[in-house]
């Protein structure tokens, strides 16, 4: 797969409580490694920079032997990761994704990189619903972000309506074969099982 032109930073959020799943979501086995190995996996072969991994616990993480950052705002949920993220990176522009979503699509991501320059997000969108832990960021969220945090508002979308949006929009989506497989969170035992046969079909085991 060819490498961005454009200097982005993978940052990977490996936050959250997990209670759907009733264990840390990241280290759930799928094909006989940790996800979070499997998503780290995937970021490294898509993009050119190195991955930020935002957690509040190095300890469990540190063995990935990547760059571990903690929360600015911590207990603020996804949207104090985004932050973060943002803030570390030394790239104006970022592509956030939560370690749960394994099945990521170079070519998708690569149609989203490739969205011009002055949007803040680029976001995929099906039927009103966005999927903004697999969206790029620009810094110019920083502060945006940083205002609802502190008026307590952990709402990712809640700060777009003052910034510059692309929506990737079903039709856009649908362009892409594998692109319904990269927006797949893991989120339940269920959801686990289902990417898990995927996985199966995809390498025929």
């Amino acid at each position: 797969m060819k490498k961005e032109l454009l200097p982005v930073t993978p940052i990977i959020l490996a936050g959250g409580k997990s209670t759907r799943m009733k264990e840390n979501k990241s280290f759930v086995q799928l094909m006989s490694k940790p996800m979070i190995e499997v998503v780290l996996e995937k970021v490294t072969n898509i993009f050119s920079l190195p991955p930020i991994v935002i957690t509040n616990s190095f300890i469990e993480y540190s063995y990935l032997g990547v760059r571990l950052e903690k929360d600015i705002f911590p207990q603020k949920g996804p949207l104090a990761g985004i932050h973060a993220g943002l803030s570390y990176s030394s790239t104006y522009q970022t592509f956030i994704v939560g370690c749960d979503i394994p099945l990521l699509d170079p070519a998708f991501i690569q149609y989203m990189l490739y969205q011009d320059d002055r949007y803040d997000i680029v976001i995929p969108s099906e039927d009103g619903y966005t999927h903004p832990l697999h969206a790029r960021y620009s810094k110019n969220c920083i502060h945006f972000i940083e205002k609802k945090l502190k008026q307590n508002e952990g709402k990712i979308i809640s700060f777009f309506p003052e910034v510059n949006v692309r929506y990737i929009n079903k039709v856009e989506i649908t362009e892409f074969p594998f692109a319904w497989q990269s927006l797949i969170n893991v989120n339940t035992p269920e959801d686990l099982k289902s990417v898990q046969l995927i996985l199966k079909s995809l390498f025929k085991i």
